[in-house]
């Protein structure tokens, strides 16, 4: 397993003791997961998941105080799962032993697909984050985790990275395609976003990190004087 590779944060939310009310809350968490992934947060409502899950709007009180505190537990439950996909993603690419310049176009793809599965999820929680510091602090902190499963690995390979400072250049090539690929998929973005070529996206972010860890060091050197 990767390092560091959970995100998981304080309990949120009051956990069920009973089998029959921890089945009943599983109902609502599926229900309101599924509605994040067809429709976002714009229209999520206790009401509507109670509709969904079958479970009442009392018996959803007494787990969570209220929609966001829901949001809260989704996210924890998101976020776990996506750690346990993404650790996945890192120990099967460890075990091809792939040289970097096969590495990285992979590890930036699997990154982007992985994004983009989990894309509407996330947009309910950057909505809610700028005024629910917890919600903000666990996305940090998956942010963070993923940033350095992605820079160990690609470390792996260090004597075939020619950039003067291997572990800037990790950290850097992840913030770019994490930023790069969140613009596209419209995450914490209001309103309609460009319906640009997907696959170009990705390509060109192949390139461009791959550039990245091929870079001249005298080229890098002369563009500080």
């Amino acid at each position: 397993m990767p390092k560091n590779s959970s995100s998981k944060s304080a309990p949120v939310g009051r956990a069920p003791k009973q089998d029959r009310s921890r089945a009943s809350f599983e109902r609502v968490i599926d229900a309101a997961m599924t509605m994040l992934r067809e429709s976002g947060h714009a229209d999520f409502t206790l009401s509507e998941v109670s509709k969904r899950s079958k479970v009442s709007i009392g018996s959803i009180y007494c787990r969570v105080d209220g929609k966001e505190e829901l949001v809260r537990v989704l996210q924890q439950r998101a976020y776990e799962q996506m750690d346990r996909e993404y650790a996945e993603i890192i120990n099967r690419i460890r075990r091809r032993n792939l040289p970097l310049v096969q590495r990285v176009p992979l590890m930036v793809r699997e990154k982007a697909e992985l994004l983009r599965s989990y894309a509407t999820i996330f947009n309910a929680m950057i909505e809610l984050a700028p005024d629910d510091a917890v919600i903000s602090a666990t996305g940090k902190r998956f942010y963070t985790n993923h940033q350095l499963d992605w820079r160990l690995l690609i470390l792996e390979r260090r004597d075939e990275i020619t950039h003067p400072d291997p572990e800037h250049a990790a950290n850097f090539a992840f913030a770019l395609v994490f930023g790069m690929v969140a613009r596209r998929l419209g995450l914490g973005i209001r309103g309609s976003v460009s319906d640009g070529d997907w696959r170009e996206l990705v390509d060109d972010l192949c390139v461009t990190a791959m550039a990245l860890f091929r870079a001249d060091p005298a080229d890098i050197k002369a563009a500080h004087r």
